[in-house]
């Protein structure tokens, strides 16, 4: 099912992770693949989402042996999409979406791959066109899906139910029916086996018409691209000027939209999420806006600061000469210049490492005593780093805003004895 086109496209990749679940659309895929093993190194990944008991245990095993018979490297990935689903209050649909952008994100970042081949073809292509439509999107979700995009590849988007149905019948290529796919409790079933078919009783085109707009809206996606102001990331951070977006025009939407791209999946961000994110540029500084897919958002000054929402276990732990952890940020402490602010060791004695608790007073090196809070806003701490900030403190009294400053209290003096010197590990 290759194209010359796409196989020589296909080459520049090292090694291609090739989603499959073991229906037929996908094996398809596969099978189209193995008869250019000798073009392409690629290696098969399956996702178990632990949702239909015998039936998907039988899809992994299916998918496993078949890759065994043709000696190819197969993944298996296990996920419990309910419990993810009901602790982050998504549906499955949902959840079962995000887990799966996290697995194919995870293996390009750790370059177990250079891309991930999905199944996904014409219909599939209309059904999500409609989806977003419905859920009310923008001119991106127009677009819908794209043959290459963000280490995503699909092959078979141009190709039709018939033409895949035709293929596995001429290979006689084995395949396994998913039978949650008949269930009108998910959303995308009921598109496809409801609301389409009654539109097409009334225009039997729908589905070339639909895909018609997909390309003209996406001509349009380009240019607009072509006239969007470039987004800055720093530390898993996507920064937006606000001078950029006050217009709140379509250019100034679709700058928001590459933010959150830049450090999400983007999985059902909808409009009202722009409204929301515009009505925030009006909001006094340090206001933030929390978005259902794990991303926050923050008022800083003249920018907006797109950031993953970041859950720490509150940990603390005894002050101490060597390296102690926190959450993974190594905090280094030696009797040895280590670049570190520098303290009297005798005053930090029966101290704590951890992250700051309401009631914390600070007195500033040389200065005088106020909350840690309006500290951090003296010296200009964003909001978004603040929980996540570790300080040395007996009880509530800090002693060292690592890595900024350190209290009076604890400041080198004439009759100090031992210097130690604080510093983090980044």
């Amino acid at each position: 099912m290759l194209t010359n086109k796409q196989l020589k496209n296909y080459q520049k990749y090292e090694k291609i992770a090739l989603a499959v679940s073991g229906g037929r659309d996908s094996m398809a895929l596969l099978h189209s693949f193995i008869k250019q093993k000798d073009k392409l190194n690629f290696f098969v990944i399956t996702i178990h989402h632990n949702l239909r008991g015998d039936e998907g245990k039988r899809d992994r095993d299916f998918v496993k042996q078949y890759c065994l018979t043709n000696n190819i490297e197969c993944v298996v990935f296990e996920e419990d999409i309910n419990s993810f689903a009901k602790e982050n209050k998504y549906t499955i649909e949902q959840a079962g979406r995000i887990k799966r952008r996290e697995i194919f994100t995870r293996l390009i970042e750790e370059k177990k791959a250079d891309a991930v081949a999905l199944a996904h073809h014409k219909q599939d292509q209309i059904e999500s066109v409609l989806m977003h439509i419905f859920r009310g999107c923008g001119l991106k979700g127009l677009c819908g899906m794209q043959e290459e995009q963000d280490g995503l590849i699909r092959p078979l988007l141009e190709r039709s139910r018939e033409e895949i149905n035709k293929y596995i019948e001429d290979n006689n290529i084995p395949y396994v029916d998913d039978s949650s796919n008949e269930e009108l409790c998910y959303n995308r079933n009921k598109i496809r086996n409801i609301v389409l078919k009654d539109i097409e009783d009334c225009y039997p085109n729908v589905g070339d018409n639909i895909l018609r707009l997909s390309e003209i809206a996406k001509e349009a996606q380009d240019y607009i691209n072509m006239h969007t102001p470039k987004v800055q990331v720093e530390d898993n951070n996507a920064f937006v000027f606000i001078e950029d977006i006050k217009s709140k025009d379509i250019v100034a939407k679709q700058c928001i939209i590459n933010a959150v791209e830049k450090i999400s999946t983007r999985v059902d961000f909808e409009n009202c999420h722009l409204e929301s994110i515009f009505q925030l540029i009006e909001k006094e500084n340090g206001k933030k806006l929390s978005l259902p897919f794990n991303v926050e958002v923050f008022k800083e000054y003249d920018k907006l600061v797109f950031t993953k929402t970041k859950v720490t276990n509150r940990v603390e732990d005894v002050f101490k000469i060597g390296i102690t952890d926190i959450n993974g940020t190594k905090i280094e402490v030696s009797f040895e210049d280590n670049g570190g602010l520098r303290a009297d060791y005798e005053q930090l004695k029966d101290s704590v490492f951890r992250y700051r608790e309401v009631g914390d007073k600070f007195k500033r090196f040389k200065g005088g005593t106020k909350s840690l809070g309006d500290y951090l806003t003296d010296i200009k701490i964003p909001q978004r780093e603040r929980d996540n900030l570790i300080v040395v403190a007996k009880e509530h009294r800090i002693l060292a805003v690592l890595p900024y400053e350190i209290s009076d209290d604890i400041a080198v003096r004439e009759k100090t004895k031992n210097i130690v010197y604080i510093k983090i590990q980044r």
